[in-house]
């Protein structure tokens, strides 16, 4: 989410607990130093012996490989209930922010960006390692939601025939062939299989493209597509998270912030150049742009999040790259404040679910203004009721032919956009 229960913006060392410790107070955890309890989440709850706390420990990949590499422990901490008691502050510094080996592993994409693995008929006399090839692949893409176990059962027959109505392979449930993996079937998974190779190349060719057709010279006063295609490729970097309107406006100002400091090429605000898109900027963005499509390349489709499918931007004229002086710093004020409350909120990241925040409450009033769920249910909350809501939605809008559609109960890029048109 954006916010904590309380209402309190993100930030790294934020912590959640149960509820028998009131908003405000500070834990000191060994290891990390002393934070401060702004969430509470469903599964943070007390226990008998202990209480769980848990740690917001970064945005995006550094985040998510600190809280891995973190892990949980068992620790004896000390609670300050009054704030003036103690100072808040947690050092992540000593903590890996690089993925474990393990992890990468896991994501990496396996049988299903190889189309030539499926040359023949798969049945339940078939090895093992081709049934359990099969079952990833469905898996993949929506289909099967069983235990990868090369046992050719009747999950895996209903996987079959779900793909085979989905795919137009046979035309009833009841047609010779239904739930048999066989030459027609085979057929249909290695093009469905092409097409998601060819679809995620063509992002990642789009992706750099962007990056590179970026124009350098860009400040407050600057509009137009230049803008946006800057404002676009912030926001695939996790930097920007305003409306994507084409206008150097203050939330721009402070995403390109965001990513000078974060990129190490200013200190603080005061410093030339902070909040204007020079020379300097473009190149870093073009080398963390390149970073994130190797670290990317090879993982399925639901790591590779970041991009937004089939977004694409339009093409630009380059500007004449200005000179050295003209990273210098502007004559507007710089809106660091994160914590104004906007008007209005867009959808700019994918949901699923257990997902909650303000974007999951925005959903569920389209979802009741829509009819497809029942007043009172706005609760910030993603659960069942509000992914059948949404399954519902995306039939009636076309996104999906049915539930067991690829992306069928979650909120991804074909979604996102209806969405954001209400």
């Amino acid at each position: 989410g954006t916010n904590g229960a309380d209402g309190t913006q993100v930030y790294t060392g934020m912590l959640a607990a149960p509820r028998t410790y009131p908003f405000g107070t500070r834990i000191r955890i060994p290891g990390l130093g002393v934070g401060e309890v702004h969430d509470r989440g469903g599964a943070i709850l007390a226990r008998k012996n202990y209480d769980r706390i848990d740690v917001w420990m970064g945005h995006g990949e550094e985040g998510l490989a600190r809280a891995l590499n973190w892990g949980m422990r068992l620790v004896e901490g000390e609670v300050y209930f009054s704030a003036h008691q103690v100072e808040p502050g947690l050092s992540f510094s000593w903590v890996n922010s690089e993925l474990p080996k393990n992890t990468l592993n896991r994501l990496k994409a396996k049988t299903v960006i190889n189309p030539k693995v499926f040359n023949k008929p798969i049945t339940t006399a078939s090895p093992k390692t081709s049934i359990r090839e099969l079952q990833e692949a469905l898996r993949h893409f929506g289909f099967y939601h069983g235990p990868v176990n090369g046992v050719y059962n009747s999950q895996t027959r209903e996987a079959v025939l779900t793909f085979q109505l989905a795919e137009g392979v046979i035309p009833a449930k009841n047609s010779p062939g239904a739930g048999n993996f066989g030459p027609k079937t085979t057929k249909a998974l290695k093009a469905k299989i092409e097409e998601f190779n060819s679809t995620i190349a063509k992002e990642q060719k789009r992706l750099k493209e962007n990056a590179t057709s970026l124009a350098t010279g860009l400040g407050k006063t600057s509009k137009g597509n230049e803008v946006y295609n800057l404002q676009q490729m912030l926001w695939e970097l996790g930097y920007y998270r305003g409306e994507l309107n084409g206008r150097y406006d203050a939330v721009t100002i402070d995403a390109v912030f965001e990513f000078q400091r974060g990129n190490d090429l200013i200190q603080s605000e005061w410093d030339w150049g902070a909040g204007y898109f020079g020379k300097k900027t473009h190149a870093a963005l073009v080398a963390a742009v390149d970073e994130k499509v190797e670290k990317l390349k090879d993982f399925p489709v639901e790591m590779q999040s970041w991009v937004p499918a089939k977004m694409d931007l339009p093409k630009i004229d380059s500007l004449n790259s200005p000179a050295e002086f003209m990273e210098r710093n502007l004559s507007f004020d710089l809106k660091i404040e994160k914590n104004a409350a906007k008007n209005t909120l867009t959808f700019s990241k994918d949901l699923d679910l257990n997902d909650k925040g303000e974007e999951v409450i925005k959903l569920q009033n389209i979802l009741i203004k829509e009819g497809c769920l029942h007043a009172g249910l706005n609760t910030g909350y993603f659960g069942y009721k509000t992914q059948s809501a949404l399954i519902k939605f995306q039939i009636e809008k076309g996104i999906i032919k049915s539930k067991n559609s690829l992306g069928a109960g979650r909120v991804g890029p074909k979604t996102r956009t209806v969405l954001n048109s209400f």
